[in-house]
């Protein structure tokens, strides 16, 4: 299976470049100073993606769009890094049809592997932040866990072709392969973060002895995201609203459908998640953008051995300093907050986390291909399964990073 996806990725890649697809290239190295400590993708009590200091590669993406027809578009994003487990891989591979049609509402269909656009932070290609180096809780964990395998159905109508201020989307989704949704938040809690899981990718978190006690859960300390556990289908809904250019809404509801009884035979349990999504994005002038979102849902692992609630929310600004005379310069802040109850009598397994995050990115632009980027964050709450490795359940992560943007 692996050889297949690559294989697939590598083909689209190359059919891409020499039919002069519209592709877009980007390779950015990070130096990072934070606490020695070590990551959750090392099994790590650390909420961040790297041990300690050191320059990465952080993000090496190809995203390309290939026409075939008038109507289909062959889309797809190969990534590289030089951390995880999966280092080489598309994170998103899909067709879509968008037909020319005379009517003011206009059908369009993919299919494929792709995320909904539930984000309003992840607006660059390849899924990436045109703002921060590091996601907010939400969109670090739908990059971790969550991705559309399947097919998804809309129907838009443009404002300004209808002589109106008003524009609007409605879609649908059914998918598969998203069963083990609900396996981080539970087990790690939220992190923040930039890392996207690729296909065939597998997250670590830390070994709770609850969970990998072979007389307990015996479960693995680690979750691969997109794998098929129930053969059931997921679905999702959604509608956006936008006024002019100026502000818009966007709502969605997610269920994976899973069959919370069931187990494959590497202990990955099959995880019941539903939530709700609101996001928001206004720009009060062309300087500035506000942008917000709210996410809010449960998770269900077995009879009741594991019931979550969760809930995250964000509120962002990102402000172009041309403004007040510092040519060439942007800068973003964003405040996260984060919760996972734990509603489960599983006393062996505690689930409960919550905490705050503030985050400042200024970006200064060298040329229209360079960019380099400083960013500080401080993430602190509480875990309560810490308590099975340290003296409190508390943590506090500083994180400081300084990024060499390309663009092709």
């Amino acid at each position: 299976m692996r050889f297949t996806t690559q294989l697939l990725t590598l083909f689209s890649l190359a059919f891409s470049i020499a039919s002069y697809a519209d592709t877009d290239f980007l390779f950015r190295g990070t130096w990072t100073l934070q606490e020695n400590t070590q990551s959750f993708q090392n099994f790590g009590r650390n909420h961040q993606r790297y041990d300690g200091n050191g320059v990465r590669l952080s993000q090496a993406v190809i995203s390309t769009d290939q026409r075939l027809t008038n109507d289909w578009t062959l889309s797809g994003v190969l990534n590289a890094y030089s951390d995880g487990e999966e280092r080489l891989n598309f994170s998103q591979l899909y067709l879509k049809y968008r037909p020319l049609s005379a009517s003011s509402i206009k059908p369009e269909v993919k299919v494929g592997a792709f995320y909904p656009a539930i984000s309003a932070e992840n607006t660059d290609f390849g899924w990436l932040s045109p703002h921060f180096l590091t996601n907010s809780a939400i969109n670090s964990w739908i990059g971790e866990e969550l991705r559309t395998g399947g097919l998804e159905i809309s129907l838009r109508q443009n404002g300004r072709q209808v002589r109106s201020n008003w524009s609007w989307k409605v879609l649908g989704s059914v998918f598969k392969g998203n069963d083990s949704t609900g396996t981080l938040l539970s087990w790690r809690g939220f992190a923040l973060h930039d890392r996207q899981s690729l296909y065939n990718d597998r997250v670590n978190f830390l070994p709770i002895p609850g969970v990998i006690d072979e007389e307990r859960l015996d479960a693995p300390a680690w979750t691969e995201p997109f794998r098929e556990i129930d053969n059931r289908f997921g679905y999702y809904f959604g509608a956006h609203v936008a006024y002019k250019r100026s502000a818009e809404m966007r709502y969605y509801y997610y269920n994976n459908n899973a069959d919370a009884n069931v187990v494959d035979p590497d202990r990955i349990y099959a995880w019941h998640t539903r939530f709700h999504s609101i996001t928001l994005r206004y720009m009060p002038r062309s300087e500035l953008t506000l942008f917000s979102q709210v996410l809010y849902g449960d998770t269900l692992m077995g009879e009741k051995i594991v019931d979550n609630d969760f809930a995250s929310a964000y509120v962002a600004a990102a402000l172009d300093l041309n403004t007040v005379g510092l040519k060439d310069l942007t800068a973003a802040v964003r405040m996260d907050w984060y919760r996972v109850i734990d509603n489960d009598n599983t006393m062996y397994d505690p689930n409960g986390s919550r905490g705050n995050a503030y985050t400042i990115s200024v970006k200064y632009d060298i040329t229209s291909r360079f960019s380099v980027t400083t960013e500080w964050q401080l993430n602190s709450g509480d875990q309560e399964n810490l308590r099975f490795f340290q003296p409190s359940e508390n943590f506090t992560e500083h994180l400081f990073q300084v990024a060499l943007t390309a663009t092709l």
